[in-house]
């Protein structure tokens, strides 16, 4: 018989796999708050509760961004991966993931997670209000210019402790200008080279902190890593991200941004602490 947490661990992963395959983004709203209550609830400190949320949260994203890409391009719009676009994007991802979470390790975990639901509100407000530009085929992006993006994104998106979904596709889509399908194929693709990094760079980090034997660290924890909520999570999410990419490909464009821009208001106003 499972125990009780590992039906929320299994039945969050089933949303994640779809809703990650379907806009692009790590699932991270519907992980990080439920482990955040479930490490709280087994004795961690918030400090550290939300240090391992984070760092598993990063390491689901990895298998559940690959299958939602593959995925994307077997029953999608794009037949081919755009590595042309995606080199300089995804290098400074995977420099950029190290960078913020080297500095998440000495960051104050009430701060993070304030910040996490901000930048919710901010990107529902610019999915919901923003009109995308006229795109006449696909923008140019030169390695430089995809570097520099990249290394930006991957940054902020690393030190608040998410696959990255939740700023690469406004980048890709507001501000680069890409079509919303190529967008997502780009941010998956994004997220699972920044999310390796960024996941084994927590773990690291934290097994620093947990060799100094000063907090209590959740059960089945190697650093900010928890491999229990990795495996339960990362069961479903792979399975149901399949379905997640065949929706998102028959979906139009408005109708996801749309959807995107409620889900973040929604993260964003609990993470914040407001009654919802």
């Amino acid at each position: 018989m499972l125990p009780f947490w590992a039906w929320w661990f299994l039945a969050a992963g089933a949303g994640v796999g779809f809703v990650s395959a379907m806009f692009g983004v790590g699932g991270c709203f519907i992980m990080v708050p439920i482990m955040i209550f479930m490490f709280s609830g087994w004795g961690s400190p918030l400090d550290v509760a939300v240090r391992v949320a984070f760092g598993t949260n990063l390491a689901v994203v990895v298998p559940t961004a690959i299958v939602g890409a593959k995925m994307h391009l077997k029953a999608g719009k794009t037949r081919s991966f755009p590595f042309h676009l995606w080199k300089g994007l995804g290098l400074g991802v995977a420099v950029g993931a190290i960078i913020g979470s080297t500095i998440t390790a000495y960051a104050p975990g009430v701060v993070m997670k304030m910040l996490f639901g901000v930048i919710c509100l901010v990107g529902a407000w610019r999915f919901l209000t923003a009109k995308p530009k006229p795109v006449e085929g696909v923008p140019r992006l030169t390695l430089l210019k995809g570097f520099g993006w990249g290394l930006a994104a991957a940054i902020f998106a690393s030190f608040i402790g998410i696959g990255g979904g939740l700023v690469y596709i406004p980048l890709l889509n507001l501000v680069l200008g890409f079509p919303m399908h190529l967008s997502i194929l780009l941010s998956l693709a994004m997220m699972a080279v920044s999310s390796s990094v960024g996941s084994l760079s927590y773990a690291l980090w934290g097994l620093k902190a947990q060799s100094l034997a000063q907090v209590v660290f959740p059960p089945y924890s190697v650093g900010y890593f928890n491999y229990a909520a990795f495996l339960t999570l990362g069961l479903t999410s792979v399975a149901f991200s399949t379905l997640g990419a065949i929706v998102s490909e028959r979906t139009r464009p408005k109708i996801l941004r749309i959807c995107l821009g409620l889900l973040y208001v929604y993260i964003g106003l609990k993470m914040l602490g407001l009654p919802i």
